[in-house]
């Protein structure tokens, strides 16, 4: 059983049973690697270009999962939360006063500032993991964002918050009595793609990079790198006079494609 320091426990709800918390201790990179990545314009495009290069990681399409609003982005190490669907119908689990737990709270509690919140759902499509309230904790823990596989609902008031979430999809109906907390901060599975506690989670618009934690600081020089070569690729285009001289002027150099 993970032992729960009490600067931690005072964080928690209680509703997640201490057994179903896998770690506290999740690996962090100096928050300077997560500030290079953030800085560039086209994050997570930057990013998938790196995995290719350096042959690490996962990309997903908005397809599997998008965010809430279009500008929203982020960069952080993922905390995980996994679900499974209950196996009674709502209205029984009610009436039995069983203990399904619905742990984003708890989640969140075992969260730094800066951490993502990855939750995988189950599967499950048809009810909502990620509401209102959930963003409002999330902010007041310090979350960077939060990622869904699986519906959220309240999209109004999450957009509004400001916390930077996507998801596979929208539900109005809500997922408590529903599901049960199966592990907080086990290696969970998002869109078919596996997550550790730690690995770092950067997306935008574009869609979503999972960085393996131990590669992230090759991702980011990589990212820099790639940066400049392209910021002066588009200095040449902006300053040629015509698509003649563009080509005589790189047709000597390696240039971004």
């Amino acid at each position: 059983m993970t032992a729960v320091p009490d600067i931690v426990r005072r964080r928690l709800t209680g509703r997640v049973p201490d057994d179903r918390i896998r770690t506290v201790d999740v690996p962090r990179h100096d928050t300077a690697e997560a500030a290079k990545l953030l800085a560039l314009p086209d994050l997570a495009s930057a990013v998938a270009d790196a995995l290719d290069e350096l042959g690490v990681g996962a990309v997903l399409t908005t397809d599997a999962l998008a965010p809430l609003a279009p500008d929203m982005r982020v960069c952080g190490p993922a905390v995980t939360l996994r679900y499974v669907r209950a196996n009674a119908d709502p209205a029984v689990v009610r009436s039995a006063r069983s203990r399904l737990v619905v742990g984003d709270r708890d989640l969140y509690g075992v969260a730094r500032p800066g951490d993502v919140a990855v939750v995988d759902c189950g599967g499950n499509r048809d009810w909502a993991l990620l509401g209102g309230l959930s963003a409002e904790w999330a902010l007041k823990a310090g979350l960077a964002g939060c990622l869904v596989d699986g519906a959220v609902r309240d999209t109004a008031t999450i957009v509004g918050t400001g916390l930077p979430v996507w998801s596979a999809n929208r539900s109005p109906r809500a997922a408590r009595h529903r599901v049960d907390t199966v592990a907080i901060n086990d290696v969970v599975s998002v869109a078919g793609v596996s997550v550790r506690p730690g690995d770092y989670i950067v997306a935008d618009a574009d869609g979503v990079c999972v960085v393996p934690f131990e590669h992230l600081p090759a991702v980011a020089d990589a990212c820099v790198t790639a940066q400049a070569a392209e910021d002066a690729l588009v200095d040449a285009i902006r300053s040629s006079a015509d698509v003649e001289e563009l080509v005589r002027r790189t047709s000597t150099r390696h240039t971004p494609e």
